[in-house]
């Protein structure tokens, strides 16, 4: 029974994708975030979630013109729900942590930082044709070693994690010092070193370049 009601639920891509974001996110999302998150426009959103809304597996709270949405976690399909896209970030846990683990054994990481759809817990799958990235900011001390880090990478991602997984891990190599200097403009570095989650190491900046140049006698 349950599962024939689950293929009438996730019958669009667009109806996984708001339930992956409302069962990784409790409490109330406004439309707008849950658009961005599910990838979608506000009015996709509106015309795919009445049915959801419907059938009670999704509640409708109105703050002014403003519309609010929730998971109703005492719906009877909730707990297949929640394991299921909760799985699905675990194994993409998984494979954050296999990639972290692989570049800190090529050696001379500095920070490895996971960022994008994973961070916030919104992963957007859907399943077949558009399974979601996994993006790592690799962060090496010696800029010399940027296109070997980046080669081996290439090779590992491609050949251990996407045979196995199914799932892209995109990761983008940057010096210790093209980090640093980022944080004075750069949107990407910015919003990396505001929002990133570090796996390894700790993320760059001047004060703590300045402190380890200190420690060690260089001028």
């Amino acid at each position: 029974m349950i599962a024939v009601y689950l293929e009438d639920v996730l019958g669009s891509k667009t109806k996984v994708n708001i339930l992956s974001v409302l069962v990784n996110n409790p409490g109330q999302i406004n439309e707008g975030r849950l658009a961005k998150q599910a990838g979608v426009s506000a009015s996709e959103v509106n015309r795919q979630i009445d049915d959801l809304v419907s059938i009670g597996l999704v509640n409708l709270a109105r703050v002014g013109r403003s519309k609010l949405y929730s998971v109703n976690t005492e719906h009877f399909l909730y707990e297949s729900l929640s394991e299921l896209f909760r799985s699905l970030s675990l194994v993409y846990r998984e494979i954050a942590d296999r990639v972290k683990d692989y570049a800190v054994s090529i050696g001379g990481v500095v920070a490895v930082i996971l960022v994008g759809s994973l961070t916030s817990g919104s992963i957007r799958q859907d399943f077949v044709d558009n399974p979601s990235d996994i993006d790592i900011v690799i962060v090496v001390g010696d800029g010399s070693s940027i296109e070997t880090v980046k080669k081996r990478l290439v090779e590992y991602t491609n050949g251990e994690i996407y045979p196995q997984y199914g799932v892209n891990a995109y990761t983008i190599v940057l010096s210790e010092s093209e980090y640093i200097s980022g944080l004075s403009g750069d949107k990407f570095i910015i919003d990396t070193h505001t929002n990133g989650e570090t796996l390894f190491g700790e993320k760059p900046t001047r004060t703590s370049t300045m402190v380890a140049a200190k420690s060690t006698g260089v001028p």
